[in-house]
């Protein structure tokens, strides 16, 4: 059993790149790119070719597959913003030329192997459970960190208004065309690299390892963002949709080594989606049953309403005291961001203000730590925002704690 939970996890991490593409183009960016399954596919294709037939490292392998899964989301990125074809059709044609594109790849061979050629995590030198195990969690690591700092960006934050709100952005002078081309370029550049990770780990790549792969991706972000509630916190989304990738995979593993045929393969898919879909909805009847029953035990049982009476007061001074913290610490931010100034040598401007015993309140720094401070500040303050709203933050800025707390 432990052997099947390790190869559903180590299925789940490479698969994971997948579901974090697909993440990009449906809930970033709000566009139903249907190109998944063959830029997934022609990552896998291109591998293939170039390790086992052209000879090329598979790490570079990986990487010129990204770039074709780039060039795949840019075909179908300016079918949509240049042609206006609507945005599945728009997938749907990229697909079928993906199609043609990736059995000339594979030279017409439905099926390539890689019996006896050097995999990309053959490098760490461990057996090949562990070695996956530990190069999935090393790509995810640098993958999660490298788009948490371009969805940071202007760039990225024109990407994500773009899918908030075309219209707004393009009247806030955003480029919502190139915007959309540019989010499924990194929408489908990580699918083909997940494609890539995939039939290398499988040891094959075929034709049709795409199909699927679209509701596969959309599985993972179902169950991720319902078994993990980000609350617009975007790197705890992008967790979300890994922890969503893995528990697919190793009840898929599990169902599959419990010894279903690979004919049921289809309908476990399409049970595991389903099940992924109405967690919501379950959630939400599962919290409403909750609350009817702690109605009507308080009402019934006197000393259950004592204990749920203590739970409450304990469970609102744990809130209060949290909601003081966060203040606090954005005050804290506030005061520091006030007095933080920018200066081409601030060790030096510091030191001199040491020394004279006479500062003038002032904290001096370079331009890149001041940038870091001022974003530090302001998402502080828009989290802030959306837990206790305007008035409470207005309240807390002109010093009024009191009525900050009771806003």
């Amino acid at each position: 059993m432990g052997a099947t939970l390790l190869t559903g996890l180590n299925q789940g991490l490479f698969w994971a790149v997948l579901a974090i593409g697909v993440y990009i183009s449906f809930r970033l960016l709000d566009f139903a790119d249907l190109t998944c399954e063959g830029s997934f596919a022609m990552g896998g294709m291109i591998s293939a070719v170039l390790v086992t037939q052209s000879g090329y490292d598979p790490i570079v392998a990986c990487v010129i597959a990204v770039l074709a899964g780039a060039a795949a989301g840019f075909v179908t990125g300016a079918l949509n913003t240049l042609f206006r074809i609507p945005p599945i059709l728009a997938g749907i044609l990229t697909l079928t030329a993906l199609t043609s594109v990736n059995l000339l790849i594979s030279g017409a061979k439905a099926s390539i192997g890689f019996l006896g050629f050097d995999l990309f995590y053959r490098w760490l030198g461990m057996s090949a459970n562990y070695a996956q195990l530990v190069s999935g969690l090393m790509i995810l690591a640098i993958l999660i960190a490298l788009i948490y700092w371009f969805f940071g960006t202007e760039m990225g934050s024109s990407i994500r208004a773009t899918g908030m709100n075309e219209r707004m952005s393009r009247a806030q002078g955003i480029n919502t065309s190139a915007m959309k081309i540019v989010g499924l370029m990194l929408s489908n550049a990580l699918i083909a690299l997940s494609g890539a990770l995939v039939a290398q780990r499988d040891g094959s790549a075929t034709l049709t390892m795409g199909q699927g792969a679209i509701v596969i991706g959309l599985a993972s972000v179902i169950i991720g963002e319902t078994l993990v509630p980000s609350r617009r916190n975007f790197a705890l989304a992008l967790f979300g949709v890994v922890v969503g990738s893995v528990i697919y995979r190793i009840i898929y593993v599990v169902v599959i080594y419990a010894g279903l045929g690979t004919e049921y393969v289809k309908l476990i898919t399409a049970v595991i989606v389903v099940i992924a879909l109405c967690l919501p909805m379950i959630k939400a009847n599962l919290a409403k049953l909750w609350k009817i029953t702690d109605a009507r035990l308080r009402a019934k049982n006197p000393k259950y309403a004592a204990y749920a009476a203590a739970r409450d007061a304990k469970a609102e001074a744990k809130k209060l005291a949290l909601r003081e913290k966060r203040g606090a610490e954005l005050a804290s931010l506030a005061d520091a961001f006030e007095r933080a100034k920018i200066a081409d040598d601030p060790k030096a401007m510091n030191a001199r203000a040491a020394e004279s015993g006479q500062g003038d309140g002032f904290v001096y720094m370079g331009k890149w730590q001041y940038k870091m401070l001022q974003d530090k500040y302001l998402r502080k303050k828009e989290k802030y925002v959306e837990k206790y709203g305007s008035k409470a933050l207005a309240a807390l800025e002109s010093g009024n704690v009191e009525e900050a707390e009771n806003a």
